[in-house]
């Protein structure tokens, strides 16, 4: 850079690599693979090969079905509308039926649990925390002397017809 004319900056040295590492990044270095990594790329080969020629018989059935039923689809055309609603409404109904039997088994499970006494694990923990234990007067600052909601006689005030 310094012999250029017009150049005040000082001419920087590259820094030499030692040739161990110049060695090791030769581009002219050759990799050989071992017999396992050719059998892998050999199978691989194989496993695509197979695989695009089943695509392409996927294919061509799928076209020669498509020609061959096309003039069935078009004659049977009037039935499919009423045999697509008859299907989505039957379908709908057991999903009704089945989402109501699974409804009606936990809350038969639930009663009868109830009824027995068996209630299950934690049940008493939340009794204690709704009403009888440490969060029986959390909210009683929101109600007044009358037990009515604190600014609701504003609230009827301000709207009128409330």
């Amino acid at each position: 850079m310094a012999d250029r004319p017009g150049s005040s900056l000082p001419a920087v040295p590259r820094p030499v690599r030692p040739r161990s590492v110049q060695a090791s990044y030769s581009p002219r270095r050759r990799v050989h693979p071992s017999n396992a990594q050719l059998l892998v790329y050999l199978a691989l080969a194989v496993s695509l090969a197979a695989l695009l020629v089943l695509t392409g018989v996927t294919l061509t059935v799928a076209s020669v079905v498509l020609v061959v039923l096309a003039p069935l689809l078009l004659l049977t055309s009037p039935l499919w509308a009423p045999v697509t609603v008859v299907a989505i409404v039957s379908v709908g109904a057991l999903l009704f039926g089945c989402s109501l039997t699974v409804f009606a088994l936990g809350a038969g499970t639930w009663a009868h649990r109830h009824l027995t006494g068996r209630h299950p694990v934690g049940a008493r923990r939340v009794g204690y925390a709704r009403g009888r234990g440490r969060f029986a007067g959390a909210g009683g600052h929101a109600t007044g002397y009358h037990g009515q909601v604190q600014g609701y006689d504003r609230m009827k005030d301000a709207v009128p017809g409330a």
